[in-house]
């Protein structure tokens, strides 16, 4: 693991640089529901360098533990420090705390005990980098935040992009049709939000067939 702490300093820092720019957007004032599109980003390449950089997934798990505690404390004692994804800028919510904190419940189960990176890590971009562009997309077309259809394709578009990492590939297809189909419809609320449902629903879906795959492969 000492030899990995290189690795997780570069994955911190790309974590911490899109939490920077979500904060330099938002002070410019851009809206909070894009400039938070850019901690997304940050945080879905993080995670996605951590099965291709660490053995086992005790880094990742320590990490995403990290970024937790960290975020959870900037809430409840300095809520303006990461404004642009949460905190001051998004009272009613605590989005930017769930998403982390889904890592630490997928890379512990998927990674941890079922010994699968990629159905731990797959899930977790489905959030970052496919709710991020379909944020985007919604502003250019709708210029506000809206659950609109456009949006949705683009994040489809990206989650098929991003399934390739899951073997078999329809396996990954289909959570990422899982994931566009629960960002579409979750409600946000100060406790239930996407950064919850999107990673823990395509990710319990993608498990699940991948047992029932095994077992017919097995027999």
């Amino acid at each position: 693991m000492v030899a990995e702490i290189p690795y997780a300093i570069l994955i911190a820092g790309a974590a911490l640089l899109g939490l920077y720019l979500a904060n330099l957007f938002y002070d410019y004032n851009i809206p909070q529901y894009i400039s938070r599109k850019l901690g997304h980003l940050g945080g879905a390449v993080g995670f996605l360098l951590c099965p291709l950089l660490f053995d086992s997934f005790w880094w990742p798990l320590i990490l995403t533990t990290g970024f937790t505690i960290l975020l959870l404390y900037a809430r409840w004692r300095r809520p303006s420090t990461f404004r642009g994804v949460g905190g001051s800028g998004r009272p009613e919510a605590l989005a930017e705390i769930h998403f982390p904190a889904t890592g630490i419940v997928l890379i512990g189960v998927c990674w941890g005990l079922l010994g699968e990176p990629w159905l731990a890590i797959v899930p977790l971009a489905f959030m970052g980098a496919g709710d991020a562009v379909t944020g985007l997309i919604r502003s250019k077309v709708y210029g506000r935040e809206v659950k609109g259809n456009w949006g949705s394709v683009g994040m489809l578009a990206t989650c098929l992009i991003l399934a390739y990492f899951i073997e078999p590939y329809w396996i990954g297809a289909v959570g990422a049709i899982t994931a566009v189909v629960v960002e579409k419809y979750t409600r946000t609320t100060r406790y239930v939000d996407d950064n919850l449902s999107i990673p823990l629903a395509s990710a319990l879906a993608m498990t699940l067939l991948h047992i029932f795959w095994l077992k017919e492969v097995l027999k």
